[in-house]
C-alpha cells in the first residue's frame, strides 16, 4: 500500500507539473483534478473561477479542511526532466504541485473509507500567487455549511530537511501588503535642474530617510550583513516583533538629461500584528508628508489589503501534538516565524488552523526556474494527513 500511495503522489505530482496554469483561469489543471475526484463518493462544489471543494459524508457532526493551492507562476522552466511545463512561460514553480497531489491522493484515500471520525472538506484553491482566492472561498461560507471545526494546509518549504515536518504554534507567516508611493515634480533641462523639481533626488532621500527611521525600530529586518552600511539595527523581543519595509522598484524620469517630474516605487510590507503593521504604513505616510513640505512635490501613497498574518491556533496545535509527536524524526519544531506570506491565513479567520512547512532539503528559493524537489517527500505530508483524519482528541 505505501508503495501504491507513492506511486500515486509521484504520478499527480508529474502530471500536474506539465500543465501549469495561473491566477483563477486553470482548465486543464481542473479536469485533471476532477477526473479523480468525480468517481468518488463526494459532494463537489466550484467556486472562484477553477475552484473546487470536495466534501466527504461520514455523517459526523462536524468536518475537518485541507486546503491545497493549485495556481503555478509566469516563470519559465529552466529543468530538463521528463515533466517539465509544457505550457511555455509557466511553471509550478512554488510546489503548488505537490500540495495538490498530496490533497488528491487523501481524496483517494477517503474513497476507500466506510467510516471516519470526521467529515472532510478537501479545498482546491485557485489564485494563491495573484490575489482573492482563499478570501473568495471563505466568504462563500462553505466553511459554515459543513461546519469546518479545523483547516490544515502545508507548502514545500526548500530550507528545512528533506521529508521532514516543522510549523510552530502562534504566529507563522505576517501580514503582508505590497505599496505603491509616487513623488511627483517639475521637469527641465539637466543643465538646470534648479529650474525643475528633481522628483528622482527627492525619492532617494525620501528612500534613505525611510530605511534609517525603520532601522530604529526594534525588529526590523536588516538590509545588509552586519558591519555593511551606516544604519545600526536594533534586534527584536521576540521573533515575531520583526518586521519588513522593503522598497524593491524605482522607476524615474524620461531621458538623462531631463530633470526627472516623477518617481514611483513600488515594495511592500510585513509585521506579524495590526498595530505593528499600522506603525509602518503611519512612518511611510508621515515622511512623505515632511517632504511634501520640505519640497513643495506631492505625493500618493495606497497599498494593497494584502494577507493577514498567519497565525497558528495554539489551541488546536496543542490537540494534534500527539500526531505530530509521533511522527518522531519527520517532526520537529519550528523555532522562529517566517517572513513570507500566505493566504492560508484567510482560513484561520474562518476556523481554528495549523500551516505545515515540508522540507524538501534542497536549498532551491521558491520561485526559481530551477525549482523541482523529490517526490519521496510527499509521502510525509500525505501520511500526516491520514494520521489527522485518524486523530480523534480534538476539543472542538
Amino acid at each position: 500500500m505505501i508503495k501504491d500511495y507513492q506511486k500515486k503522489l509521484t504520478c499527480h505530482r508529474r502530471n500536474l507539473h506539465m500543465i501549469p496554469e495561473i491566477d483563477r483561469y486553470l482548465p486543464k489543471t481542473k479536469t485533471y483534478i476532477l477526473s479523480v475526484l468525480e468517481p468518488l463518493d463526494c459532494t463537489l462544489t466550484f467556486m472562484c473561477g477553477s475552484g473546487i471543494c470536495a466534501f466527504f459524508d461520514f455523517d459526523q457532526d462536524h468536518a475537518i479542511a485541507f486546503r491545497a493551492d493549485m495556481d503555478a507562476l509566469p516563470v519559465d522552466e529552466a529543468n530538463e526532466c521528463d515533466y517539465v511545463s509544457q505550457h511555455p512561460g509557466f511553471m509550478h514553480a512554488c510546489g503548488h504541485d505537490g500540495h495538490m497531489s498530496m490533497v488528491i491522493t487523501l481524496a483517494e484515500y477517503l474513497g476507500t473509507l466506510d467510516e471516519c471520525s470526521h467529515n472532510v472538506l478537501l479545498i482546491f484553491q485557485p489564485a494563491e500567487e495573484t490575489l482573492g482566492g482563499a478570501d473568495e472561498i471563505c466568504k462563500s461560507g462553505i466553511l459554515q455549511d459543513y461546519n469546518v471545526k479545523a483547516v490544515f494546509g502545508t507548502h514545500m518549504w526548500p530550507m528545512s530537511e528533506k521529508g521532514v515536518i516543522t510549523t510552530r504554534p502562534g504566529a507563522l507567516m505576517p501580514r503582508s501588503a505590497e505599496i505603491n508611493i509616487d513623488i511627483n515634480g517639475t521637469a527641465a533641462h539637466g543643465t538646470s535642474p534648479a529650474e525643475g523639481l528633481d522628483a528622482l533626488y527627492i525619492t532617494s532621500e525620501y528612500v534613505m530617510k525611510l530605511y534609517e527611521l525603520h532601522s530604529k525600530m526594534p525588529g526590523a529586518v536588516p538590509r545588509f550583513e552586519e558591519g555593511t552600511g551606516s544604519l545600526n539595527y536594533i534586534p527584536a523581543d521576540s521573533p515575531d516583533k520583526r518586521t519588513v519595509i522593503h522598497l524593491g522598484k524605482m522607476v524615474s524620469g524620461y531621458a538623462r538629461n531631463i530633470v526627472s517630474d516623477y518617481s514611483h516605487l513600488l515594495g511592500t510590507l510585513r509585521a506579524y500584528d495590526d498595530e505593528t503593521f499600522a506603525k509602518l504604513v503611519n512612518m511611510m505616510t508621515d515622511l512623505l508628508r515632511e517632504i511634501e513640505e520640505k519640497y513643495g512635490c506631492t505625493t500618493s501613497f495606497s497599498r494593497s489589503e494584502g494577507y493577514p498574518p498567519v497565525i497558528n491556533d495554539s489551541k488546536l496545535y496543542a490537540d494534534i501534538t500527539p500526531v505530530l509527536e509521533a511522527m518522531g524524526d519527520e517532526y520537529q519544531l519550528l523555532p522562529d516565524p517566517l517572513m513570507i506570506s500566505e493566504d492560508f491565513s484567510f482560513y484561520g479567520l474562518q476556523a481554528p488552523s495549523v500551516f505545515f512547512l515540508l522540507g524538501t532539503g534542497t536549498g532551491i528559493s521558491l520561485h526559481s526556474t530551477d525549482w523541482d524537489f523529490d517526490e519521496s517527500v510527499l509521502m510525509t505530508g500525505f501520511n500526516l494527513y491520514k494520521s489527522l483524519l485518524e486523530h480523534t482528541d480534538f476539543t472542538f
